[in-house]
């Protein structure tokens, strides 16, 4: 961009606005859409539009909006105009004369080795951008917060990393300040004072003066926070989507990149860990990566990503498993809660040997629909019904589903879904099958009995297995099932 007026303009303009100071026209090089940025400034204000410099109307615009502006008189028109077209025409022959490309060759012998600098060893780098990726509510902000209040008092993480203490930017926009974000960091034990939140921007437009929502594309406005906090070491921007800009595609990598690649760079410039937060599609991918909303260029351009979904088994405990690390080996995940009032997290000692893919593995595995889990599902059916009465033996169970053309192997997986134990009152003697909460009664063991259930095991064992088993319940009188002579046992095993 032609920046400067000539010292004999500046002079001369100088002289028709009774020297308040210097009026400079700055016109950049024409974009896509054939238009220019101009730029008027003067005294430390300024006024900037877009036009087409080669239409006399929109020249006419600029220059009444910079007239009013700046409370010029008519004389001011002449000197506006004059500059609009000589400063075009200067950015024209300065880009004719200029290659169009230059060829950038680095000899690696000159390049001198570095370490890679952590923010939390292992997990998330200095300097580098670091993706969190789940569905909403999982717990994501959570863990944000909490590596917020740990680096503001310089607290070591939970796998006894150490944690640099130093100030933190948040980009948040989901969170209350007041009635969320704060409470939070409270119930992290934070040093409020060391954690700011860059919300909006202020500026002067064609309107006057503005202030809007901070995005991403606000590169000169985030590099100048960062100049203000020397000792920044983290910076969180929660959730990605609400900063990208209303004109950028998440779904479109060139444009996903040209606004992440800046941020990039400021975070190798400044030094701090950048965490963003983005949340999870519902379609279904080969990898965990493959998950995070928008382009790839999201989980591209980070060098680590983190899942954080709850425990299946366990609704209360969320998982936080590795992705793909460019920095360093996969390592182990972690596991935390949330509760309290106000909530916190409460990380558990012991790492999670498991993967995001492994996590979304067995995810699929257990919504697939096909005949291995319709076999299952048979086989979990079979057993319900047929150890509702009580302990089956083992033999007869599995005899039973040989003949439905239930494997073995499936029913030990229905086994364990339905917890059912094998168990053997009395030894030696036979195995039976127990579902949880139908223990052995004497009742039972008559309805077992008048089946002739026992028989095959008594005359392989040569064991008179009713008359033990009577004996195993304490049962007196076999013939009475209400007799108090069981009361000690409940009438079960």
């Amino acid at each position: 961009m032609t920046q400067i007026a000539t010292p004999e303009d500046q002079a001369r303009w100088n002289y028709h606005d009774g020297g308040l100071g210097p009026l400079a026209i700055h016109v950049g090089p024409v974009d896509r859409d054939g238009k220019r940025l101009a730029i008027a400034q003067r005294n430390g204000t300024e006024y900037r539009d877009k036009l087409d410099t080669s239409a006399a109307w929109m020249r006419a615009k600029f220059r009444d909006r910079v007239i009013e502006r700046f409370g010029l008189g008519e004389d001011a028109h002449e000197f506006i105009e004059g500059e609009l077209i000589a400063k075009a025409d200067a950015e024209d022959a300065r880009a004719d004369s200029a290659p169009l490309q230059t060829p950038v060759v680095i000899c690696m012998a000159d390049v001198e080795p570095k370490e890679i600098k952590w923010y939390w060893e292992g997990r998330i780098p200095a300097g580098r951008i670091t993706l969190f990726v789940g569905r909403p509510g999982e717990g994501k902000s959570f863990a944000t917060v909490y590596m917020a209040a740990n680096t503001s008092t310089g607290t070591p993480f939970p796998d006894g990393a150490k944690c640099e203490k130093g100030s933190v930017l948040l980009l948040t926009a989901e969170d209350d300040p007041g009635d969320t974000i704060r409470p939070r960091l409270d119930a992290h034990r934070a040093d409020c004072s060391k954690v700011h939140l860059l919300s909006a921007v202020r500026g002067l437009g064609v309107e006057g003066e503005y202030e809007r929502l901070i995005s991403l594309a606000d590169v000169d406005a985030i590099e100048a926070t960062l100049k203000t906090l020397p000792d920044c070491r983290l910076v969180v921007v929660d959730p990605i989507g609400s900063f990208l800009g209303g004109k950028t595609d998440a779904h479109r990598d060139n444009e996903v990149r040209a606004v992440l690649a800046p941020i990039a760079k400021l975070a190798e410039k400044y030094g701090p860990a950048v965490v963003v937060v983005a949340h999870r599609r519902k379609a279904q991918g080969a990898t965990a990566d493959d998950l995070a909303l928008g382009s790839r260029a999201f989980t591209g351009i980070a060098r680590a990503v983190w899942h954080v979904s709850r425990d299946p088994k366990e609704k209360q405990r969320r998982l936080m498993l590795p992705g793909k690390n460019n920095l360093a080996a996969e390592g182990t995940g972690l596991a935390f809660t949330i509760a309290g009032e106000p909530a916190s997290v409460h990380w558990e000692r012991e790492a999670v040997d498991m993967s995001a893919d492994d996590s979304l593995a067995a995810e699929q595995a257990a919504a697939r629909p096909g005949p291995g889990a319709d076999a299952q599902r048979e086989a979990v059916e079979f057993l319900q019904q047929r150890l509702a009465d009580g302990p089956t033996p083992t033999k007869d169970v599995e005899a039973e589903a040989k003949a439905m053309a239930i494997s073995l192997s499936t029913l030990r997986r229905a086994r364990k879904q339905l917890g059912v134990k094998a168990i053997r009152p009395i030894c030696p003697g036979p195995w039976f099958l127990q579902a949880p909460g139908k223990a052995f009664t004497v009742e039972r063991l008559k309805e077992l009995e008048r089946l002739e259930r026992l028989e095959s095991v008594e005359e392989s064992s040569g064991i008179n297995i009713p008359t033990k088993l009577y004996g195993v319940l304490g049962a007196q009188d076999v013939q009475d099932t209400e007799s108090d002579d069981y009361g000690d046992r409940n009438g079960e095993f």
